[in-house]
């Protein structure tokens, strides 16, 4: 249960902190007080969208903090586990920062963490019912999830084995409508998959293959420069082409043998050119052995690379995802090319298959139907004891339009019907309930569905609006009872309500100063019957308002 809050900088609250109890935690105030902002304050903490004109004028931020204790028996261990928490003492501490530019801050047990986390823990922990669930229940949309909120585990099973279903149903019908075609265009599709099929076989790449040739492109094209000087100097070296310069110093070392033959001056300068020539034709030979045989050329090599990409680019990326391509198309293929026989099998599946869904969609619609019956004579007892006798209430189910028949919830719609008094017809909730009657039968609902309800701490926002007398006496019970089951907040201007509470917190607004300040103060036994009094009459002195509040407060114990 909720064991602090405390809020600082939050719009004219400057600073508060309250410690409840469990039981009923009664808030009043003056009109302007900020009871609401209490609320806001702790809708914020469970991850409700909250702005930055909440901060308090002239301070950098507005800061709220809560501990709840006992938090094993409502929130699930493998969700503090997913998001790193861990709760010592069995305790969660929340806190939020709501900065001035909009920025917002959340830790968990002194761990930063992002909003979403508040969100998804705290529906765990508090369940708050305002005044605008009243437009809950004025709609017929979402009576339907209240209906099954009220079978709470009884209908899951059911939900669960009908949606796995119906998957397999929307399956058969995704796979029928490749065959539902007209014939031209299944022939165009077998074409296309069978030109996509062989493109990506005849390619035949593999994993990896882009990055090897990128790499042999390097090695080619430095090994062709490579090749290409090689071949330049072999060619200067060559004794079989009479054009190269190495046949041409031959020729001339020849013709200075000849004229050394005849003038031996010449004789040094023959042999030394001779002595040349032989060397260059060694290194001829010696140069032939580093020419290298290349095994492939840069051209195809390039070529290669560029089908691979353009394959690449065309199914998906990359070759892994071009291989799930070609498996999803050759399955495609298949599923064409067996053509009527494979819808003719298809149809019967789906004949079955809805069969079987509507077997569960009628057991689903079978239990709705008695809780709705179970459900509707708790709330007529209810809303009787919270004043409105005479009054009829009931569930009522149509099925969908066949256009929209099978949803995850089955085929049921459900609407509330209502009559507030003995004899008339009943209609549309939505029609015949005033404010005040349908703020009774969200009351009895909520009430009804808390009692199976695990989350620890209920917040009823004056959801007493439009009902008096006797009635308000009869909530003040109902919240009595369900505080025996959880602690429960409720924020009332009703001093019939107010006397029932275990522990009475009384909004103030403090104008002393230059600012307006909101102060929160527990009331002690004196205090709750100057409060109780002062709803009932308006009048804190008066003595017989004193005596009523004081006997309301016995009374409610």
């Amino acid at each position: 249960m909720l064991r602090q809050l405390t809020i600082q900088d939050f719009a004219i609250v400057e600073y508060a902190t309250f410690s409840p109890d469990k039981g009923l935690n009664i808030l009043t105030g003056e009109t302007g007080a900020g009871k609401s902002l209490i609320i806001d304050a702790i809708g914020a903490l469970l991850g409700h969208r909250i702005g930055r004109d909440y901060v308090r004028k002239d301070t950098e931020k507005a800061v709220i903090e809560a501990v709840f204790d006992g938090i094993s028996d409502s929130v699930p261990a493998s969700l503090l586990s997913e998001f790193g928490i861990e709760a010592e003492d069995d305790s969660l501490i929340l806190l939020r920062e709501i900065h001035k530019d909009g920025r917002s801050l959340v830790r968990v047990n002194g761990r930063t963490m992002p909003v979403s986390v508040l969100k998804t823990i705290g529906v765990y922990l508090v369940d708050i019912h305002g005044q605008h669930d009243q437009q809950t229940i004025f709609d017929p949309s979402k009576h339907l999830g209240i209906l099954d909120a009220y079978l709470g585990e009884d209908i899951k099973p059911y939900l669960t084995s009908f949606q796995k279903k119906l998957e397999e149903y929307r399956a058969i019908l995704e796979q029928r409508k490749l065959y539902e075609t007209d014939p031209e265009k299944s022939r165009q599709m077998q074409d296309l998959l069978t030109y996509q099929i062989k493109e990506i076989e005849d390619g035949a790449f593999k994993e990896g293959e882009e990055e090897e040739l990128v790499e042999k492109l390097k090695v080619l094209k430095q090994s062709e420069k490579r090749n290409l000087h090689l071949s330049y100097v072999l060619g200067a070296l060559s004794t079989e082409d009479s054009e190269s310069p190495l046949s041409s110093l031959q020729n001339a070392a020849s013709h200075l043998e000849s004229l050394a033959a005849l003038d031996p001056s010449f004789a040094e300068s023959a042999t030394q050119l001779q002595s040349i020539c032989m060397d260059l034709d060694a290194m001829h030979d010696d140069l032939s052995s580093d020419e290298l045989d290349l095994d492939v050329s840069y051209d195809d090599v390039e070529a290669r690379l560029e089908k691979l990409r353009g394959c690449t680019a065309k199914y998906g990326g990359s070759v892994e995802t071009m291989q799930a391509f070609l498996a999803s198309a050759k399955e495609k293929l298949q599923l064409l090319s067996e053509g009527d026989s494979r819808l003719k099998d298809l149809n019967a599946e789906r004949i079955l298959v809805e069969k079987e869904l509507m077997k569960i969609a009628d057991s689903i619609h079978q239990v709705r139907e008695n809780a709705g019956k179970k459900l509707s004579s708790e709330i007529v007892k209810e809303i009787d004891f919270l004043g409105l006798s005479g009054a009829s209430f009931h569930v009522s189910f149509t099925k969908r339009p066949k256009e929209r028949f099978f949803s995850k919830t089955g085929y049921d719609e459900v609407e509330f019907l209502f009559s507030a008094n003995k004899g008339e017809d009943l209609k549309p909730l939505s029609k015949t309930a005033s404010g005040g009657e349908a703020a009774r039968i969200m009351l009895a609902i909520k009430t009804i569905l808390a009692r199976a309800d695990a989350t620890p701490v209920l917040i009823f926002d004056e959801v007493d609006s439009g009902i008096s007398g006797e009635a308000a006496k009869a909530v003040s019970e109902s919240m009595k009872k369900l505080s025996k089951f959880h602690q429960v907040f409720c924020v009332t201007h009703m001093g019939q309500i107010a006397a029932a509470a275990d522990q009475h917190f009384f909004i103030s607004k403090d104008q002393s100063g230059e600012r307006t300040k909101t102060n929160v103060a527990f009331l002690d036994e004196e205090g709750r019957i100057t409060e109780v009094a002062r709803l009932l009459s308006g009048n804190s002195a008066d003595a017989n308002s004193r005596l009523l509040a004081k006997n309301l407060i016995e009374e409610r114990r």
